[in-house]
C-alpha cells in the first residue's frame, strides 16, 4: 500500500525522472491533482499545490498562466522549479489563472482555472446571507421576509435567456400568478415584450393603445414602455450585473425583470442571495403528475456505472484507497491513491459503442437509461471547462456522455444522468474555499443540461457531512428547472450526512425515492425505483457490484424477474445496473440476463408497463397492478407469482385463486402466461364477498408468474 502526501510547495530534491510502477505494471505519473490555493483577490499570494507519492520527492517545473476567460488563450506569467507561488497585482484583475505542473514533460498536468481575479474592494462587497449558526430553513425564511418587504409593491418575472427557460409564474405584490405558455413574456430583436393577456393577469390594468406594437406575431408592449406608462422603475438582471463574472459576486439573475416604485431595487453584489431567491420564488421544484407520468409508466430502466476504475477492477470510488473528506470513514489517512487516481492516463475504451448498449436495453424491455457522468472519485466522463480530471485528458479523449446521450435519443429511450455532488478528490470540496467547488458544481450541471438535448432524469447521490447552508440548493434546483423544465430529480440531491440543522424542506426532497440494493415496499404516494445490480461478487460484503470486475457473477434470470414483478405490483420501477468493461463493452453473461428478461417480458407487456400498483396489495399469492380507462373502469392484472408470494402460500398445480370483491364488478378473466395457456379464459365466479378464479383445463400456475387479466 502506498502512502501519499500533499505538497504545499515543490520539493527541491530532484526526482530523477523515475516513475512509480504499481503491481499492474503500468507507470504512474510522479505527480497528480494540481490546483491553486488562495483567494483570487488582488494582493493575495496564490500557492501551487500538487501531490506525489510519499518518499518520492519531485521538483517539477511549474508554469503560471493567465487568460481572459476559461477558454481564452493562455499567457505565461512565470515558470521554474522555484515558482511555487505568485502574488496577484492590479494588472491581474479580471483575469483567470492556472498552473501547469511538470511543464515541458509528458507527465505535465494542468490545474483548473480560477478567477476572474477581483479587487480587495470588490471582495469586501460580497455578502453571504446564509448564516452558518442558523438552520438552512431559518436563513431562507429571513431571505423571504426581506424580499417580501423589498418587493411588496413590485411586479417581477423572468424571460427566456439563451439556454435558460423563463419561469412559469410572475409575482405581483407578493402574489404568485401562473403564466400559461401563451401569455409569457418573450424577446424579439433584443427587446422584452409582454402581451395584453399578461398585462391583465399581472398588472390588472389597461395600457395606452399608442404603446402597443407588433412583436412575436401578436400585439404586445415593450417592457420599457410598460414601465413608463405605469410610472415604475425597471431593474433588469441582464444589465444589473456584478463588475466581473466572479461566482461569489454574480447573481444568477439572467432574464429577471423587476418593475418597482423603488429605484435600484437590488445591488447585484451585496444582494446576490436575495436576487437569487427572488428568481427561486418563480419556479416549482417538484415535478407535476403530468411530468411524472412517463416515469411511472416506464417500470424498467438501465443504470450504468463506468469510468477508469474499470481498468483496476475496483468498485467505483468506494475501493479508492484514500481518505473521504467530510464523509464516511475509509480507514486511510492519505489523500490520494496514485494507482486509482492516475488510471485515467491509460483509459482508452476503443470498443465503446453506446448504440450496442441501447440495442441490449431495448431488447431487454428497458425504457430509460442513466449513466454515471461523475462519481464520488471526481472523474468526469465528459469534457468540462471547470476541471481537468476528465475524459478529455485520457488516451480516449472523446466525450463518453455525448455519445451515450445521442444513442439513447436515437433509440427512443428517456435519458438520465447520474452525478455525485459528493467528491473525495476535488481539493476545494467542503473546505474554506468550498465556493470554488460550488462554482464547479453549478458549472458542470449547466454543461450536462445544455449540451446533450433533452435530459429526463438527473440522478444525484447524497452529499458529505455538511449543511445545506453551504450548497444553495434552492438556486441549484431552480437552475436545473431553467435548463430542463420537465426534468425529474431524485431524492438524494440534498441529502447531507448529519451536518444539517433542521428537517429537509419538502420542496427539496426530489421527485422520486431510490431504495438501493433492496426492493421497495408498496408505495403509491411517492414515485420510486429500486436501483439494483445485475452483478454480484460472491463471498464479499457488497450487496451488489456497481462497476466492472471479472470476479463478478450475473444474478440469475429468475432473481432479476422477481425484482421487476415485485416493483411493478408495488407501484415502483427497477433501475438495473451494469458495469461495462475497460474496453467499453457489456459483460456477455450480464447482458444475457438483461436479454432473457426481455424475452420473459414480451407476453406480459400489458401487465407491466403503463400500470399503477394495486389495488390488491401484498397478497399471499403475489400482487397486482391496474390501468384505468377514460370512463374510470379498471383493468386489473393479478401477478400470481411464487417469486414474491409469502412463504408457503404459493399457488400450485391448478388450485383456484380467491380474491376479495373490491367493487369493480369483474365479468371476465383471461390468462396471460409465458406458455400454452396464454389468452385462454379463466373461470370467474362470484362467491359472496369474493371471486373464485379457476384456471382453464390443462393450465397450471407458472413457476415464475401467471397473470390473470380482470375486466
Amino acid at each position: 500500500m502506498f502512502k501519499f502526501k500533499n505538497h504545499a510547495f515543490c520539493l527541491l530534491t530532484a526526482f530523477g525522472g523515475m516513475l512509480l510502477t504499481p503491481a499492474w505494471g503500468e507507470p504512474v505519473a510522479p505527480w497528480l491533482r494540481a490546483y491553486i490555493n488562495g483567494e483570487e483577490v488582488v494582493g493575495t499570494t496564490l500557492e501551487s499545490r500538487y501531490s506525489t507519492p510519499e518518499d518520492e520527492p519531485a521538483s517539477p517545473v511549474i508554469q503560471w498562466e493567465k487568460a481572459d476567460s476559461r477558454t481564452g488563450k493562455p499567457v505565461l506569467v512565470q515558470q521554474g522549479k522555484d515558482a511555487e507561488s505568485y502574488t496577484l497585482t492590479d494588472k491581474d484583475a479580471g483575469k483567470y489563472f492556472r498552473i501547469i505542473v511538470g511543464g515541458g514533460t509528458k507527465d505535465a498536468i494542468a490545474s483548473p482555472w480560477i478567477g476572474p481575479v477581483i479587487t480587495e474592494k470588490q471582495a469586501e462587497s460580497i455578502n453571504n446571507r446564509f448564516d452558518p449558526g442558523k438552520s438552512y430553513q431559518e436563513n431562507v425564511d429571513a431571505l423571504q421576509k426581506e424580499l417580501s418587504e423589498k418587493l411588496k409593491d413590485a411586479v417581477y418575472f423572468t424571460v427566456d435567456t439563451d439556454k435558460l427557460h423563463g419561469a412559469p409564474y410572475a409575482m405581483a405584490a407578493n402574489e404568485r400568478i401562473a403564466l400559461p405558455e401563451d401569455i409569457r413574456p418573450f424577446r424579439e430583436n433584443g427587446k422584452i415584450y409582454v402581451n395584453h393577456p399578461f398585462v391583465q393577469a399581472v398588472f390588472k390594468k389597461e395600457l395606452p393603445d399608442e404603446i402597443m406594437e407588433e412583436a412575436g406575431g401578436q400585439k404586445a408592449y415593450e417592457i420599457g414602455n410598460v414601465a413608463r406608462a405605469l410610472k415604475l422603475n425597471l431593474w433588469m438582471g441582464d444589465k444589473e450585473k456584478a463588475p466581473l463574472p466572479n461566482f461569489r459576486m454574480q447573481p444568477m439573475a439572467e432574464g429577471l425583470v423587476v418593475l418597482s416604485p423603488e429605484k435600484n431595487v437590488f445591488s447585484p453584489v451585496a444582494d446576490r442571495d436575495l436576487v437569487n431567491e427572488a428568481v427561486n420564488r418563480l419556479f416549482d421544484f417538484k415535478a407535476s403528475d403530468e411530468q411524472l407520468k412517463w416515469f411511472r409508466d416506464a417500470k424498467f430502466g438501465l443504470f450504468v456505472h463506468w469510468n477508469p476504475s474499470s481498468l483496476l477492477e475496483r468498485e467505483i470510488s468506494w475501493e479508492r484507497n484514500a481518505a473521504r473528506p467530510k464523509d464516511s470513514a475509509s480507514g486511510h489517512k492519505n489523500i490520494m491513491d496514485f494507482e486509482y487516481d492516475s488510471a485515467h492516463r491509460r483509459f482508452n475504451p476503443k470498443q465503446y459503442d453506446p448504440r450496442k448498449w441501447m440495442s441490449v436495453a431495448k431488447k431487454s424491455g428497458m425504457k430509460y437509461a442513466v449513466l454515471t457522468t461523475k462519481h464520488h472519485d471526481s472523474f468526469s466522463n465528459f469534457p468540462s471547462d471547470y476541471d481537468t480530471f476528465t475524459i478529455a485528458n485520457t488516451p480516449y479523449g472523446k466525450d463518453i456522455v455525448g455519445q451515450f446521450a445521442a444513442a439513447v435519443h436515437a433509440a427512443g429511450l428517456r435519458l438520465g444522468f447520474y452525478y455525485s455532488g459528493r467528491d473525495w478528490y476535488n481539493p476545494y470540496y467542503l473546505t474554506d474555499q468550498h465556493y470554488r467547488y460550488l462554482e464547479y458544481y453549478f458549472g458542470q450541471i449547466s454543461e450536462l443540461l445544455t449540451r446533450y438535448g433533452q435530459v429526463d432524469v438527473l440522478w444525484f447521490d447524497s452529499l458529505g457531512n455538511s449543511s445545506l447552508n453551504q450548497w444553495d440548493p434552492r438556486t441549484m434546483m431552480r437552475r436545473i428547472k431553467q435548463y430542463q423544465p420537465d426534468i425529474l430529480v431524485n431524492n438524494r440531491m440534498n441529502g447531507t450526512r448529519g451536518g444539517n440543522k433542521g428537517p429537509l424542506p419538502d420542496d427539496l426532497k426530489g421527485d422520486f425515492l431510490t431504495p438501493e440494493c433492496k426492493l421497495g415496499p408498496f408505495n403509491d404516494k411517492t414515485p420510486w425505483e429500486s436501483c439494483m445490480t445485475v452483478a454480484d461478487i460472491p463471498g464479499t460484503r457488497w450487496t451488489g457490484n456497481w462497476s466492472y470486475t471479472s470476479k463478478a457473477k450475473a444474478k440469475p434470470v429468475e432473481t432479476s424477474i422477481k425484482f421487476l414483478i415485485n416493483n411493478t405490483v408495488k407501484d415502483g420501477n427497477l433501475l438495473y445496473n451494469i458495469g461495462p468493461t475497460p474496453l467499453g463493452t457489456f459483460d456477455p453473461k450480464q447482458a444475457e440476463t438483461f436479454l432473457a428478461m426481455g424475452k420473459w417480458i414480451a407476453p406480459y407487456r400489458e401487465a407491466i408497463y403503463n400500470n399503477r400498483g394495486g389495488p390488491y396489495k401484498d397478497q399471499p399469492w403475489g400482487g397486482s397492478c391496474y390501468k384505468t380507462d377514460r370512463r374510470g373502469k379498471k383493468t386489473v392484472y393479478l401477478h400470481v407469482s411464487p417469486l414474491i408470494a409469502q412463504q408457503g402460500k404459493e399457488l400450485k398445480g391448478s388450485e383456484p385463486l380467491f380474491i376479495k370483491d373490491i367493487g369493480e364488478k369483474f365479468t371476465k378473466a383471461t390468462v396471460i402466461v409465458n406458455g400454452s395457456g396464454n389468452g385462454k379464459a379463466a373461470k370467474l365466479e362470484k362467491e359472496g364477498a369474493q371471486y373464485k378464479i379457476t384456471l382453464p383445463a390443462g393450465v397450471a400456475w407458472d413457476s415464475l408468474d401467471t397473470v390473470i387479466k380482470l375486466q
